[in-house]
């Protein structure tokens, strides 16, 4: 048997799978930091999507925003002082990004269910102040549209939002 440190070719073997380690070390750090921008990516487009739903009739209500937060808290599992960042960066870059952006995202990474769940929760942020504008109901149904949520889910939605916030 040949030892293994005196064995020029076994030597370089080896380095090649120490390379072939670094390499796949490399890959999964890249493949943890590509996903956890898009997660950032997802829930900014999330609260920008919720945010906008809330301006949408040209007031501001403290219940809107609970709701906003409530919505980012269950459905990402934040924590209080993680929604108030992702709230300020949405409002630092207000205007920069577009609807079809946010919808593109969504489209990207969301299953039905949880398309369905974001729409849910822009119908709870219009329900929020006690009453719906037509413009809230405008920004829901083009949303929806854009995420290919059929009429039948939206409606769905719509009425699970309204029992919650009921």
């Amino acid at each position: 048997m040949i030892a293994h440190y005196n064995n020029p070719l076994l030597l370089r073997i080896d380095k090649v799978a120490d390379l072939g380690s670094i390499f796949r070390i490399n890959s999964q750090r890249a493949e943890r930091e590509q996903g956890e921008t898009a997660l950032q990516e997802i829930r900014y487009a999330a609260a920008a999507l919720l945010m906008v739903c809330a301006n949408s009739d040209f007031e501001e209500h403290p219940e809107e925003l609970r709701a906003i937060k409530r919505a980012l808290e269950q459905s990402f599992g934040l924590i209080e002082a993680d929604v108030q960042e992702l709230l300020a960066a949405v409002e630092e870059q207000d205007g920069v990004r577009r609807l079809q952006e946010f919808t593109r995202l969504v489209n990207e990474h969301f299953n039905d269910a949880d398309k369905q769940l974001l729409i849910e929760n822009l119908w709870a942020v219009a329900f929020a102040d006690g009453r719906l504008d037509r413009y809230e109901e405008q920004y829901i149904s083009r949303v929806a549209f854009m995420i290919d949520l059929d009429a039948d889910k939206v409606e769905s939605c719509r009425a699970a939002a309204a029992r919650r916030e009921g």
